[in-house]
């Protein structure tokens, strides 16, 4: 049944991300939310489950929008795995976990991709880039992944119920 709720989540952000959520930009910047549902998942789920939703999400990504594929698979399957190894060391309840979290994510993510692309020889101005896109696109995530992971927590996290002895 998780797997295909996980599977449901990643097709329904995929047509959202490329249909609806331009119309939501913030001065030309749109949420990354493929990157935030990893994240999430990352932290709910564990690193096993996050990295291959981000193998996943990327490689969508990838097929359909990214003059080379795999660039985002790859780095959103680790992106998965290293905030999954944190998940039995955060706790869930605190909200501005996956808001800083999603922060770093974001940075990690672009500073890659920039990497990816620079030694593809694709020229991207850095600086510009990062004024322009990568602080907006930070706490636009940052913000969506407050409320995604308070939707999210309730579908992934099953109360357990323990006996103890006194």
């Amino acid at each position: 049944m998780i797997i295909f709720v996980t599977l449901l989540i990643i097709i329904i952000n995929f047509i959202l991300q490329s249909t609806i959520l331009h119309y939501f930009s913030i001065f030309d910047v749109v949420p990354n939310t493929a990157l935030v549902i990893i994240v999430i998942i990352g932290l709910l789920r564990g690193k096993k489950a996050a990295s291959i939703v981000g193998l996943l999400a990327g490689l969508l990504q990838d097929i359909i929008f990214s003059p080379v594929v795999g660039i985002n698979g790859f780095i959103y399957f680790f992106i998965g795995y290293f905030v999954g190894m944190a998940e039995n060391k955060l706790s869930k309840d605190n909200i501005l976990i996956p808001f800083f979290i999603t922060l770093v994510s974001t940075i990690c993510y672009h500073l890659f991709y920039y990497l990816f692309m620079f030694f593809l020889s694709h020229n991207i101005s850095f600086l510009d880039f990062f004024k322009n896109i990568i602080i907006i696109e930070m706490i636009y995530n940052s913000l969506i992944s407050i409320i995604l992971y308070k939707w999210f927590s309730k579908i992934f996290v099953i109360p357990s119920i323990r006996f103890r002895r006194r």
